[in-house]
């Protein structure tokens, strides 16, 4: 009986300094003290108290809520499995989620592995995070088996679950997966939000002709199941419609929202003044910002700089000019791009005197111009044969410290090879590589076409060698130019090759040109 006794003082005595523990610990922890907290964990650890399960699972949790990852990672593997405990489904989740914030897959797998062995299986928020960071990380394939894994474990996907799924799909246009998907959450039955339903939409928009009509039947879909679809989701509609050139169908989704009681916002506004503007359907974009306003839509800047350029591409550049004058900076809404879009109407009309009157004026009143305004009537000058008047400017535009873009370079570059001085284009062509600025297949062709011209085509094969070598595709210009200049200067082995390349890439050459070739091989015997 004593013995029994004796027993019994020293389990409550072990029982005792284990509460003592586990109170010391709680208090470090409310203090914000976790190194204090961890000293107690480990002296507790080491001492004859009998820890258990549960002495684990808050530890690590504390740990994972302090950002003690590697600390909760040693602990784990140290103490929990060698133990033969295990954390609980919840801490589990825990440890999935924050693993996820320093993208430590190797450890997560690890988990889930460890999880899997002992029957359990993260809770729903953690599995949606993790799919999450995979998706962001372009592991889709990777969510994709751990969402099926999901569905075999018991686990039913939510909608959140399923708006990541289909946005990742859709930005990495699988189409196909994502609308498969779609259905699936329907037919379970859960009913998608605005985030889901925008996910989907935006992205089979972005996606081309097919698949904007999919989006809109879907949303119709969403729509007569009782969904309040967001302005966000018909934006995206009216976007994907107006980019298939389809503005009946923007319109009407237009009228319907109204309907449906969702009102057309800045945004729906100038989608379709951005369409009308570009199709020179100037009634309607006149209507449309009339109709902004009796809305109480106030249209901002980009609208009247699409008004803008809608008069400017019907030519009506002084209709266009009064517009600025009276409305846009009477209200305040007049930038550079404003002016710029005026100017580039005047040079292209070949009316450059009023193009610089304009530049002139963009000074007077306050409004700085930026490299494209000078690049604009640099190139106007030069083609009219003024260079002094472009030299003045270029003058103007490095003295204010504007820095010349890869369009700026591309002009001087065309210039100085339709004005036969093809060193000097090489050397700003050089320049501008030096200088950091990468030149595109535009400024390519544009020295090609200089050296073919001047009788260099092995110059120009080396641009267009160099192309290759810099991942910058030739077009089809740059191969008829090539091809072109070897046929001149009787390079037909030479010529066919390219010819070859160009047909690999899906380019043709035109009937005149491939006539040519071929009738100066036979010519010459196929030399």
């Amino acid at each position: 009986m004593h013995l029994v006794g004796t027993t019994s003082d020293m389990y409550q005595s072990l029982g005792a300094h284990r509460l003592l523990y586990r109170a010391q610990i709680s208090h470090y922890v409310k203090l914000g003290l976790i190194d204090k907290a961890i000293q107690v964990f480990d002296q507790m650890s080491q001492s004859s108290c009998r820890l258990f399960s549960l002495d684990y699972n808050r530890f690590i949790g504390v740990l994972l809520r302090h950002s003690r990852y590697d600390l909760a990672h040693h602990y784990y593997s140290r103490h929990v499995i060698p133990h033969g405990f295990s954390l609980t489904p919840f801490t589990y989740s825990r440890f999935i989620s924050a693993l996820c914030a320093e993208k430590n897959f190797t450890l997560i797998q690890n988990l889930l592995e460890h999880m899997d062995s002992l029957g359990f299986v993260p809770d729903i928020w953690a599995f949606n995070i993790y799919l999450n960071l995979l998706c962001r990380e372009g592991r889709l394939d990777t969510a994709l088996e751990v969402f099926y894994s999901m569905t075999r474990k018991g686990r039913e996907p939510d909608i959140v679950t399923y708006t990541i799924l289909v946005d990742a799909l859709c930005k990495s246009r699988r189409f196909r997966e994502a609308s498969i998907l779609w259905r699936g959450l329907i037919e379970k039955g859960l009913v998608p939000d605005y985030k889901a339903c925008g996910a989907l939409v935006i992205g089979l928009c972005s996606g081309g002709n097919g698949n904007v009509d999919l989006a809109y039947e879907l949303t119709l879909g969403v729509i007569k199941g009782g969904v309040k679809v967001n302005v966000l989701v018909y934006n995206a509609l009216i976007s994907g419609f107006c980019k298939i050139r389809r503005i009946d169908k923007a319109l009407a989704i237009k009228k319907f929202m109204e309907t449906n009681g969702c009102a057309p916002d800045l945004v729906t506004y100038n989608i379709l003044l951005n369409y009308c503007c570009d199709e020179v359907m100037l009634d309607e974009a006149v209507r449309l910002v009339e109709t902004m306003e009796r809305s109480g839509v106030e249209p901002d800047l980009y609208s009247y700089n699409e008004l803008l350029k809608g008069f400017c591409k019907a030519n009506l550049m002084e209709r266009a000019y009064l517009m600025m004058v009276k409305r846009m900076q009477a209200k305040g809404m007049c930038d550079v791009v404003s002016y710029n879009t005026i100017i580039t109407a005047f040079c292209k009309a070949r009316l450059t005197r009023r193009a610089y009157d304009l530049f002139e004026e963009m000074y007077r009143k306050g409004i700085q111009p930026d490299v494209v305004t000078f690049t604009l009537l640099i190139d106007a000058f030069l083609r009219e044969g003024s260079s002094n008047v472009a030299k003045k400017l270029l003058d103007q535009m490095t003295g204010m410290g504007l820095v010349p873009d890869g369009v700026f370079y591309t002009t001087i570059v065309d210039h100085l090879c339709k004005t036969g001085k093809i060193d000097s284009a090489h050397t700003v062509f050089r320049d501008m590589v030096d200088n950091g600025i990468k030149p595109d297949v535009v400024t390519y062709n544009a020295l090609i076409n200089g050296f073919c011209k001047a009788s260099r085509v092995t110059d120009a094969m080396h641009l267009y060698d160099e192309m290759q070598v810099k991942a910058y595709s030739p077009d089809e210009v740059t191969f008829k130019l090539i091809v072109g200049g070897l046929i001149r200067e009787k390079k037909f082995s030479e010529a066919c090759r390219v010819w070859d390349q160009m047909m690999e890439k899906g380019f043709t050459l035109d009937r005149h040109l491939s006539e040519t070739l071929i009738n100066a091989i036979n010519s010459s015997g196929g030399s």
